[in-house]
C-alpha cells in the first residue's frame, strides 16, 4: 500500500476545488479587457458586436457564495439592439457558433450545479443548457428553464440524462433561453450566474477533493513563486506538476523530485488555472488564481 504523503504548495493562490470541476472559468473570476469592455475568459459573448453603448455580459461584484471568489457574470438583454445581436444576452463556453464540444472533461458527470438570480421581463424564459459529447457526437443533454423571478441567489442542480461515456462538453446560459433565435427574447431580462460545477454544489473555499487530500494550495491569490514541501514517499521521482489555463491548454509542466522546492510561475498571466499533481498511482487537481 502506498504510504501517504503531503505536498504543500506555498503560493499566493486560490481555493481548493473538486477534481470534477473542469468547467472553464467556472467561478467567472477571470476577465480580460478588450478595447472598452471586459471579456469573460473561456466563454463567448456578444460584447464584441457592441458599438460601446451597451454590453450584454458584464462582471458583477454581486456573487455567491460570498466567501468564494469576488465576481459573478451578469447577462442582460436589450430588445432595442437585437438587429445586430449586440443586445442578445448569452454566453457559451468557448465561443459563439454551432453547438459543439468546446472543453474536455474526464470522469462521468451526472449533473451541473451552480447559483443564479433572475429578473425576467415580459415572460422571458431563462435557460442554462448542458450538453455532453463523445468523439464530436452529442450523447446526452439537459436544460434548466424558468420564468420565475429569483431576487436572491438560488442554487440549481441540472441532472444529466444517462449516458455511457463522454469526452467533452458545451454550456450555454441566457436570460431568454436564446438558443440562436431572437424571437425568444421578449424583454430586457437580467440573469446572474456563479460557481458552476459538476455533481457537487460549491459551498466554500475550503472544499477538498476528499478527506485525504494529497496536496493543498494556499493562500489566495498567487504571485510569482510556488514553494513545494514534498513529504517522504516511494513515488517522489514519479511526480509531475501540470498547470492548465481556463480553456484546458497545458501552460506549464515540470517533473517534481524530493530536492525541488520552488516553481516559478512569473511567466504566467493573471487569471485562473488548474494545477494537477500526477504520479503512477493518483491524479489530483486544484484551482490556482494568479493575481499581481
Amino acid at each position: 500500500m502506498m504510504s501517504k504523503f503531503t505536498i504543500i504548495l506555498t503560493v499566493l493562490i486560490a481555493m481548493t476545488i473538486k477534481t470534477n470541476a473542469q468547467i472553464p472559468n467556472n467561478g467567472f473570476e477571470n476577465w480580460t479587457t478588450i478595447n472598452s469592455y471586459d471579456s469573460l475568459s473561456g466563454w463567448g459573448s456578444t460584447n464584441y458586436l457592441s458599438t460601446g453603448s451597451f454590453y450584454a455580459v458584464t462582471k458583477s461584484i454581486d456573487h455567491y457564495p460570498t466567501t468564494v471568489g469576488a465576481y459573478s457574470v451578469r447577462i442582460e438583454n436589450n430588445i432595442a439592439l437585437l438587429s445586430n445581436y449586440s443586445g442578445v444576452g448569452c454566453i457559451n463556453t468557448g465561443g459563439f457558433g454551432p453547438k459543439h464540444p468546446v472543453f474536455p472533461i474526464t470522469g462521468h458527470p451526472t449533473s451541473l450545479t451552480g447559483y443564479y438570480k433572475f429578473a425576467p421581463q415580459n415572460g422571458d424564459t431563462m435557460g442554462i443548457v448542458i450538453r455532453l459529447y463523445l468523439n464530436g457526437v452529442q450523447v446526452t443533454h439537459n436544460d434548466l428553464t424558468s420564468t420565475v423571478s429569483e431576487s436572491n441567489w438560488t442554487s440549481f442542480n441540472i441532472p444529466i440524462a444517462s449516458y455511457t461515456s463522454a469526452d467533452s462538453a458545451f454550456i450555454s446560459i441566457s436570460p431568454s433561453n436564446f438558443d440562436g433565435n431572437v424571437a425568444k427574447i421578449h424583454g430586457n431580462s437580467v440573469l446572474y450566474v456563479d460557481n458552476l460545477n459538476f455533481d457537487n454544489l460549491i459551498t466554500s473555499v475550503s472544499e477538498k477533493t476528499s478527506v485525504n487530500t494529497l496536496f493543498n494550495l494556499y493562500p489566495n491569490p498567487a504571485s510569482n513563486v510556488v514553494t513545494l514541501n514534498i513529504g517522504n514517499t516511494n513515488n517522489n521521482a514519479d511526480l509531475t506538476l501540470n498547470i492548465y489555463n481556463v480553456i484546458g491548454t497545458l501552460v506549464k509542466s515540470k517533473p517534481l523530485n524530493q530536492n525541488q522546492r520552488q516553481i516559478n510561475i512569473g511567466d504566467l498571466s493573471n487569471g485562473i488555472y488548474m494545477v494537477t499533481i500526477k504520479s503512477k498511482d493518483f491524479t489530483e487537481t486544484q484551482k490556482l488564481i494568479i493575481q499581481r
